[in-house]
């Protein structure tokens, strides 16, 4: 008899208005035609993921789960838009988890509130904003503009053109050669594996820390006001660099070049060429160590 009242208040609960409804969910499956070349904007302001990747087909295929009544899409042609969004919802918090496979040459614009976001294999260009979610993009991809307020931002792709930017969250790239521009506020930013053609890196308290080599003719420059900043370099590379700390220390392990002491008869400058005809590097901290180093 016991079991029987439970099993009737337990209904009566679910059936009740207002009952919480974190496991219902919508089940995705839907396909539009689109040209090879199209804009697509995708939207999920629920907790969740959103992961895209391109293919070699005209065609916007969208599978995945979303709260009951939140998905939308729409679009033909060369335009397309779809997502889940958060109003309208009657204050559900169910996770919605998209999975977009998309022209390869398409250009994709992207926002979400939490949710994560993962792209590859998206030629066309990348527009990528979220709140407190992580953004990670891999594979061979166009041009990429992301940016995270509290999230981490992990670029691990061939691309000629990236620009991040970041308030609390950690920038990580991998991004071969191309022009990278990177800022952050508290999230330190790692570079590594990289022969870039220009760069420039800015945080506020993150440390900085690039390990690779120096396009000649390129233009870098790093910028921090109480982090550090750390390069890690071949012994061969081919760079003028002009390095200076205002309250830190200047640590070359490159070259035997001294360090002076600044106007202001506080701060530590050093200036020196590593090779001939090479990049034009500049590192600026006020608080922060500035420390060149040679790669094992």
């Amino acid at each position: 008899m016991k079991t029987m009242v439970f099993l009737v208040g337990w209904c009566a609960l679910l059936a009740a208005p207002g009952a919480p409804a974190a496991w219902a969910q919508q089940r995705i499956d839907r396909r539009i035609p689109l040209a090879a070349d199209a804009s697509i904007r995708i939207h999920n302001m629920m907790p969740g993921s959103v992961r895209v990747s391109g293919w070699d087909r005209d065609t916007l295929a969208v599978t995945g789960t979303a709260a009951p009544g939140g998905f939308f899409m729409g679009g033909s042609g060369r335009a397309a838009k779809l997502g889940v969004e958060g109003e309208d919802l009657g204050g559900s918090t169910v996770a919605s988890h998209l999975e977009v496979r998309v022209p390869r040459r398409s250009r994709v614009w992207i926002k979400t509130a939490s949710a994560n976001i993962h792209v590859a294999d998206v030629t066309g260009g990348l527009d990528l904003y979220s709140v407190s979610g992580g953004v990670q993009v891999t594979g061979e991809v166009g041009e990429v503009y992301a940016e995270s307020m509290d999230g981490n931002v992990d670029i691990a792709a061939g691309t000629r053109w990236v620009r991040v930017k970041t308030a609390a969250g950690q920038i990580t790239l991998k991004v071969g050669q191309g022009d990278l521009a990177a800022s952050t506020v508290s999230g330190n930013i790692v570079v590594g594996s990289a022969r870039l053609d220009r760069a420039r890196l800015e945080s506020v308290t993150g440390d900085i820390r690039y390990d690779g080599d120096f396009d000649r003719g390129g233009t870098f420059t790093f910028e921090t006001h109480g982090g550090k900043v750390e390069l890690t370099l071949p012994a061969a590379v081919a760079a003028s660099f002009d390095l200076s700390t205002h309250h830190g220390r200047i640590v070359n392990e490159l070259t035997r070049a001294p360090t002076h002491t600044a106007r202001d008869g506080i701060g530590k400058i050093s200036s020196f060429d590593a090779g001939p005809g090479g990049a034009d590097v500049t590192v600026r901290s006020f608080k922060g160590d500035v420390v060149v180093r040679r790669k094992q």
